[in-house]
């Protein structure tokens, strides 16, 4: 038989064969599609409730907000989902040469460890020991970005003062720094306290890791926002224009739960890559044309 010569019924085979990997390949990505859909949670525009008078010095005055419509990561970015991401620099980054945007290694802490072997052991896990700007990359690769401060807050707390993502009432529904939480003195697999979901059922907004935002911090910024809104409420702020630090929220596996609540706010040197400090990803909503 001429192996270069196939009659027609092999023709038929192949391109059959072709046609039912196109489609799975077609299905393939619909999946992909619909899974980074359920991944993220669409926040409704509308006003709400920012700060608190009662709290830190930084967080007054509570003053109203508007933002419009947009999508806020369900889970924080984990181990598996970041490692795709620097998988792909290698292929870009000269032999011998480390990836511009590798994780920090955590050789002291065994509950962590290093990268990318924390990748493949503990894949569920949020990514850890990256900076701002490893995170914002990853953000930008993945055509997203990080949310805002005030994207942040709305996720957490809803349109009512909740002190924690689930309510006023004090609960382990966090990996904190407390020993009852079921994670002492570790990182927890993102979505393991489903109990712990937001008004929007955002997981993990309080506990785990800090998170980083898009805006720069400072301590009077509430102040004036809040006076550039005496008429109207501020509508999608997104922070200072210039600052030395970067916003971070939500508390981590190493803090108290009063610092976790949905108003505390923290900051952090872009730079700087930590065992507590991972992140979540933000999209703006398309607008519906009528």
């Amino acid at each position: 038989m001429n192996i270069f010569c196939p009659n027609r019924s092999s023709h038929f085979h192949i391109t059959v064969r072709g046609l039912l990997l196109l489609f799975i390949s077609i299905g393939m990505n619909f999946r992909a599609s619909a899974q980074d859909t359920e991944d993220l949670i669409l926040i409704s525009a509308g006003t709400f409730t920012m700060g608190s008078d009662t709290r830190a010095a930084d967080e007054k005055p509570m003053h109203k907000v508007y933002l419009n419509a947009y999508y806020i990561g369900k889970y924080e970015v984990t181990n598996a989902d970041y490692y795709e991401f620097w998988e792909q620099q290698i292929k870009t980054t000269s032999p011998g040469q480390t990836p511009q945007h590798t994780p920090e290694n955590f050789t002291h802490l065994s509950q962590i460890g290093d990268w990318p072997a924390r990748a493949k052991q503990f894949p569920n896990h949020p990514v850890v020991g990256v900076s701002w700007h490893d995170a914002n990359a990853y953000a930008t690769w993945k055509g997203m970005r990080l949310p805002t401060e005030a994207e942040w807050e709305k996720a957490a707390r809803g349109y009512t003062n909740r002190t924690w993502p689930w309510g006023n009432a004090l609960e382990p529904y966090a990996n904190t720094a407390a020993e009852d939480d079921g994670y002492e003195n570790c990182l927890a697999p993102v979505g393991s306290f489903p109990k712990g979901k937001s008004y929007y059922g955002v997981m993990d907004m309080a506990g785990n890791v800090w998170e980083w935002t898009a805006d720069w911090y400072s301590d009077v910024y509430y102040w004036h926002s809040s006076q550039a809104a005496t008429k109207r409420p501020k509508q999608d702020p997104t922070g200072p224009t210039v600052g030395s630090w970067r916003v971070i929220r939500g508390g981590s596996w190493i803090d108290v739960i009063a610092r976790c609540s949905t108003t505390f706010r923290f900051y952090l040197y872009p730079s700087l890559k930590t065992s507590f400090v991972g992140f979540r990803l933000a999209k703006t909503a398309e607008k519906i044309s009528k």
